[in-house]
């Protein structure tokens, strides 16, 4: 263990990286793009923030390459965003500070790729940097939460949704022997990272997640892996021997892939804890409304469903189909998020395998480490998945259960209406046959007087009341024997 308290570090070198997804999938199932123009400004505003010049030390206006739709029809999934015939396209930078660096902006996988990476020039008697002044390079907020001031609400909005995450990747060199474990130099490297980032304390900054070797140096990995953090991931690289700077140039271009897949993994994981969260409220909802309809229904089971309860039923099925395609649709984005890990996984492992050819170094415990963490979002997602189509199960019996009573109510009104109708044409009938004798009445008519008062009335006149009480008496009989011929049949 060191026996002075290490307050400087030599030669640091920061690389920050953020990622912004070019075309965002809103709730209501639309889409958005956030433009080329969009991400310009943002990155040229992180660009203002550091004061940062070119190399004949003037401002720097930023230009992405003018044939960059071209290039997304071509089909290429990766590709520079500032054109550069000869090479990468990088774009070589200046701080005032005696800082160097350089931009290097890609779009990986529908992913805009900001990389910035600023260098303190090692150079013997004049490289060494205080923690304390390493708080001077520490990016704006507005990095961290991939958003910069002044854009419309729209756009800020759709900035935001886009946003993959950010990482911060710091490294120097530290004067004393490497020490035997990662362990020893760990309140360093917690030192390092408060300075950087200003704070009073480390509750401030993200939750420390391991330490290991890397490189021939020591690594220390802060960040949160089930929640937003504010300062995203940061990684700190203590270094000891030139050999690890050059393993590290040999592989510094892999690096936004590496961690892009990282924060794409790690935000997709969330996304899906939002979209379970959402339908464990839908089926508290399903249950409820189950209930109520339960609830409503008759206990006997002859009588039939009011006109009022009718329409609640229909209604609810309604209610009900509509979250059955809400409820439908996050159970399929549940099965996306799961294949979009594993795809990203590989992807993941694929770079790694690269970044050790490369630098000629054992990687294992970066692959063991993303096998855990991306093993665990996809197991969750599959319990996850198991308790929603359970609650699927659950929300179409409902639906075939409410459909099912409104069904047989509605054929049971379809009867009754029958029943009458038959009922009235046998009253009608009957009611027919007394009135064609009235034609058969002889008997001439004559106005009413005072003599004729108390005569009994006209024949016709009591053909007519007749065909009216043999109507309604014949109609009553024949339904009141087809409700018993129903009632016979039911039991």
């Amino acid at each position: 263990m060191s026996s002075h308290t290490i307050n400087s570090i030599y030669a640091p070198n920061i690389r920050l990286f953020n990622y912004h997804l070019k075309t965002v999938r809103l709730t209501n199932f639309t889409e958005r793009s956030l433009e080329i123009e969009f991400v310009t400004n943002y990155y040229q505003y992180l660009l203002n923030s550091y004061n940062i010049l070119d190399q004949n030390s003037k401002p720097i206006y930023l230009k992405l390459r003018e044939d960059f739709q071209d290039m997304l029809g071509s089909g290429l999934a990766n590709f520079d965003l500032i054109f550069n015939p000869e090479g990468r396209g990088i774009y070589r930078i200046a701080l005032p500070q005696k800082y160097k660096g350089f931009l290097y902006p890609q779009f990986l996988n529908n992913t805009y790729s900001f990389s910035l990476t600023l260098y303190h020039p090692q150079k013997s008697g004049d490289d060494e940097i205080s923690f304390s002044e390493l708080s001077k390079l520490k990016p704006p907020e507005d990095f961290f939460a991939g958003i910069s001031p002044g854009s419309q609400d729209e756009t800020q909005s759709n900035r935001s949704k886009a946003f993959w995450g950010s990482t911060v990747f710091l490294s120097g060199f530290i004067a004393q022997t490497c020490p035997d474990t990662a362990e020893n130099l760990k309140s360093t490297a917690d030192q390092l990272l408060k300075q950087f980032l200003g704070i009073e304390s480390l509750e401030e900054a993200p939750p420390f997640y391991e330490s290991g070797k890397f490189l021939g140096g020591y690594i220390y990995e802060y960040k949160s892996i089930f929640r937003q953090h504010r300062y995203g991931q940061i990684l700190i690289l203590l270094i000891f021997d030139e050999a690890t700077t050059d393993k590290l140039n040999d592989i510094q271009y892999d690096l936004p892939e590496l961690f892009l897949y990282y924060q794409k993994n790690r935000q997709i994981f969330l996304d899906s804890r939002k979209e379970y969260r959402a339908s464990q409220d839908e089926i508290q909802q399903i249950e409820e409304t189950i209930q109520k309809c339960i609830t409503n229904i008759p206990t006997n089971v002859t009588s039939d469903l009011s006109e009022k309860d009718l329409k609640l039923l229909k209604r609810e099925i309604k209610n009900l189909l509509d979250w059955s395609l809400g409820y439908s649709q996050r159970i399929r984005s549940l099965g996306n998020f799961q294949n979009t890990i594993e795809i990203n996984r590989q992807n993941y492992l694929n770079t790694l395998t690269r970044m050790e050819v490369k630098s000629q170094s054992d990687l294992t415990g970066w692959r063991d480490n993303a096998n855990h963490i991306f093993g665990m979002f996809q197991r969750q997602i599959k319990v996850d998945l198991v308790y929603l189509q359970q609650g699927e199960r659950l929300l179409d019996t409902a639906i075939n259960t409410i459909r099912g009573l409104v069904e047989i109510d509605q054929a049971e009104r379809d009867r009754s209406l029958e029943r009458q109708i038959q009922a009235v044409g046998v009253g009608i009938a009957a009611g027919a046959i007394i009135a064609s004798t009235s034609g058969l009445i002889t008997e001439p008519w004559q106005l009413p007087n005072r003599d004729r008062f108390l005569l009994p009335p006209h024949p016709f006149i009591i053909a007519l009341v007749g065909s009216f009480f043999c109507s309604w008496g014949a109609w009553w009989v024949a339904d009141k024997l087809m409700k018993k011929g129903r009632s016979d049949s039911n039991s």
